[in-house]
């Protein structure tokens, strides 16, 4: 496994992040999550990124679970805030009670004194950046968050957090985490150069769009597969599938799976820090920590933007 420092910061984490959305809490029960978190310890990452609203919570709870017997030295923990977690017009949001106090929850769930990334899950057109900024250096100054950073956020909010932060003297956000992947490049024209130039690194979700970018459904959606039935997944493979044979195959010719494919070619983009998988079983963590080791030459990336250009 390799390192990158994340952003303007002095704070390194491993070039695979490993998130808890869709199954930590949810799809799958405690000991098969620990068996997945130990895992991806044993490939070397050590960067994992969660959020308060996944699964009600009990994502962060089963990551506590399992934190409790570690070295939290040893481990970045991302987490996130701005959804709904309680009844009540300030339930959900940015402002300064909102923050506190979700911080303050995901302290409890997490069962760990600090955060070390702290990330915005959405922007919240209600309330002042000003003050949400402040909410957030509260938090540093008092030692419950190290880190802050963005999720789903686009160059304009991007360049007038950075903007306010100069001006006030507050800390400024170090990461985005988009989404981004070979089938979805919306990030490309603006928000990453807007990344660049603020000195945020890039930690984007759904790497493998939801899967399509891996040998999985190649063949069609099995049955028995969550993705039956879903519409919208099915349209978008049956959309992608003629350049995903050509992926796959590229990819195999290179003694490389799909989805390893996926993450190097991500690794080789301006910005990027670390792509966050999602995994149910070890072997697909061990599986996609090998993209870490993925060097791809600048024909490589030539030929590989001929097929996808082609699409």
């Amino acid at each position: 496994m390799n390192y990158r420092k994340l952003g303007r910061s002095g704070l390194k984490v491993s070039e695979i992040c490993l998130g808890a959305w869709m199954n930590f809490g949810e799809r799958i029960d405690d000991e098969k999550t620990f068996a997945v978190l130990e895992a991806a310890l044993d490939e070397g990452i050590d960067f994992f990124d969660t959020a308060d609203v996944y699964a009600g919570g009990k994502a962060e709870e089963v990551m506590g679970r399992w934190l409790k017997g570690k070295d939290r030295r040893t481990i970045t923990i991302a987490t996130k805030c701005c959804g709904r977690m309680w009844p009540g017009s300030n339930g959900q949001g940015l402002s300064r009670k909102h923050i506190l106090d979700a911080c303050h929850d995901s302290l409890r769930r997490l069962q760990t004194d600090y955060i070390d990334l702290y990330q915005l899950h959405w922007a919240d057109p209600e309330t002042p950046v000003e003050e949400t900024l402040r909410a957030l250096n509260e938090l540093i100054a008092a030692g419950k968050v190290r880190y802050i950073g963005v999720s789903n956020h686009n160059s304009e909010q991007i360049g007038e957090a950075a903007r306010i932060a100069e001006n006030l003297g507050l800390n400024k956000f170090i990461s985005s985490q988009p989404y981004y992947n070979m089938l979805g490049r919306g990030v490309e024209k603006n928000d990453v150069p807007r990344c660049q130039k603020e000195g945020l690194g890039l930690i984007p979700y759904s790497p493998l769009a939801q899967g399509l970018l891996s040998d999985k459904y190649l063949n069609g959606i099995p049955e028995g597969s969550r993705a039956k039935g879903n519409e919208g997944l099915e349209k978008r493979l049956n959309d992608n599938l003629p350049v995903l044979k050509k992926l796959a195959g590229w990819a195999h010719d290179h003694e490389l799976t799909l989805s390893q494919l996926a993450l190097a070619w991500l690794l080789h983009q301006p910005a990027m820090v670390a792509p966050i998988i999602g995994a149910s079983r070890p072997e697909q963590v061990k599986e996609n920590a090998k993209a870490s080791q993925v060097k791809l030459s600048i024909e490589d990336l030539q030929q590989i933007e001929g097929l996808l250009a082609a699409s």
